[in-house]
């Protein structure tokens, strides 16, 4: 099932023509089922954005990395999708999927939560089988944010998590800096890293 949802994914790749990487993931969410900014304002070097109401399922992880935290939590997730919940049953899962991982000392700790969208037309998903994956829910919020359309390396991805806060810390942005997201559009390293902004 993994394989399968990550050639799906590959196959979005295919549809992005445009230059910019957020117009990017706006053409892609037009065109595919998943999570998109309802406002977004783009007038610095990063981005400002705001999600709606989501759902999404979560599993916490222990692990070395980020790409060893993915492999792990996206395994159980998948299960959760495909009949791994109380009413038996194939849950739809959308892009983005990815972690919120968390920063001390200006490093990336070695927990994460990696998490995937649930489809918005899901209004009720059964609960998970596994106690470790925990379905959530969030009200609207603010994300600065920062796209990439290339694959990056687990040093990269640390350095680009840490520019950006280091380029809101500068511009004095309210922003919570000890937790930091990265969703994954595609396969192919197109991601969106992003903080919350506090103060809303």
């Amino acid at each position: 099932m993994l394989r399968i949802v990550l050639t799906v994914c590959v196959l979005f790749w295919n549809q992005l023509a445009a230059q910019d990487a957020v117009d990017e993931v706006i053409e892609l969410c037009e065109k595919e089922e998943c999570l998109k900014p309802e406002v977004i304002i783009k007038d610095k070097n990063y981005d400002e954005f705001e999600f709606g109401f989501c759902r999404w399922v979560q599993t916490e992880v222990d692990a070395v990395d980020i790409g060893s935290a993915l492999a792990i939590g996206l395994e159980k997730l998948f299960s959760y999708a495909r009949c791994g919940n109380v009413a038996g049953t194939v849950i739809p899962l959308s892009a983005p999927w990815g972690v919120f991982g968390y920063l001390e000392n200006g490093k990336i700790q070695q927990r994460f939560s990696v998490f995937v969208w649930i489809v918005p037309e899901v209004n009720n998903p059964p609960e998970p089988t596994d106690p470790a994956v925990t379905l959530q829910t969030g009200p609207p919020v603010w994300y600065y944010g920062r796209a990439f359309d290339k694959k990056v390396n687990e040093q990269q991805i640390e350095e680009l998590v840490i520019q950006l806060l280091k380029d809101l810390e500068q511009d004095n942005q309210p922003f919570n800096s000890t937790f930091f997201a990265i969703g994954y559009f595609d396969t192919q390293g197109f991601m969106e890293i992003g903080f919350t902004k506090t103060g809303e």
